[in-house]
């Protein structure tokens, strides 16, 4: 018993030491091509059985193990599926990481796209909803007069579209990929969205594995609703309507909401293993805050937060 313990410790060690290489980029492998590699299990399966020392199983599977690897280093470049997008193999803000350098990156002509897309604005929109499927980098909101939604990405994770469908005085804006794959494992993909302050903005957000930093605090927002997987996400909201709803439904995410002094703010959560913090609110029962006087406020945030892993941060400014 005690030979098979130390048998498949070391092979546990072994693997979790290759796996950790390669998250500081000694080498580079991708994460879909695991599924090849089934058959290894069954390999170390039966050298543990062998009727041999202890020693000469190590080793053995030592070997296959250091094998396989080498294999999916060499495995040239697929498409991968969004599935794959939440693995934490990213490089947000590196200055050192170098995209070059990297043979499952194509960090070329090909693969790295700078796109600016617009919808003009001619005054007569009075309502605006943005269905936007940012499914992963990093994504910062900012203000235009000149049109009524801007967007301006770089990155090598595919293109986006932009379709606009107008029903009267209110547009459906679409903004999402042209494609659901993604060209590599490394992947950068940082996008600037600009959207005019005059129209009543809805917005509904798949944000797959993203980093949300929306400043709202300048625009009439009715509603948004952000759905998520393992997301950072940003949001400060204004006083410019009466009532404003948010919800939000993610899987393990970093949450941060800042609501305007003066405006009533209503929090539900529904949270497993979760840190809050409302410091600036009433609780009024398990799951249910409120600031101050919420009744009696002429304006009002009505905020719904459905996490399963979450650090939630809500405060006033």
């Amino acid at each position: 018993m005690r030979s098979k313990g130390v048998f498949w410790g070391v092979v546990l060690i072994t693997i979790g030491a290759l796996f950790v290489l390669r998250n500081f980029g000694v080498f580079h492998f991708s994460w879909y091509d695991l599924k090849h590699l089934w058959p290894v299990i069954l390999v170390i399966l039966g050298i543990s059985l062998l009727p041999i020392k202890g020693v000469v199983r190590i080793i053995l599977s030592f070997i296959v193990v250091i094998a396989a690897m080498i294999y999916l280093t060499n495995r040239p470049a697929h498409n991968y599926d969004n599935s794959w997008s939440w693995v934490p193999d990213w490089h947000w803000n590196d200055d050192n990481y170098n995209y070059q350098d990297d043979e499952y990156s194509e960090y070329d002509d090909k693969s790295w796209t700078d796109q600016l897309l617009y919808e003009d604005y001619d005054g007569q929109v009075e309502n605006a909803v943005l269905d936007l499927d940012a499914a992963a980098g990093k994504f910062t909101l900012s203000i235009t007069d000149d049109y009524l939604i801007k967007f301006e990405r770089e990155g090598n994770f595919g293109k986006y579209y932009l379709n606009a469908d107008n029903v009267g005085s209110a547009v459906v804006l679409k903004l999402a990929m042209e494609s659901d794959r993604i060209r590599s494992s490394k992947f950068r993909n940082e996008a600037l969205i600009s959207l005019n302050p005059g129209p009543v903005w809805d917005i509904n957000m798949d944000a797959g594995a993203a980093e949300i930093d929306f400043d709202m605090s300048l625009f009439k927002v009715d509603r948004i609703d952000i759905n998520g997987g393992a997301s950072s996400i940003w949001l400060k909201l204004g006083d410019k309507m009466d009532k404003t709803d948010l919800e939000i439904d993610t899987g393990a995410s970093s949450i941060v909401i800042e609501v305007p002094e003066g405006v009533g703010c209503e929090v539900k959560t529904t949270t497993v293993l979760s840190s809050k913090d409302l410091d600036d609110f009433d609780k009024i029962r398990k799951g249910l805050y409120q600031t101050p006087d919420f009744e009696n406020s002429d304006k009002k945030i009505y905020i719904s937060i459905d996490a399963a892993v979450a650090s939630l941060e809500v405060k006033i400014y």
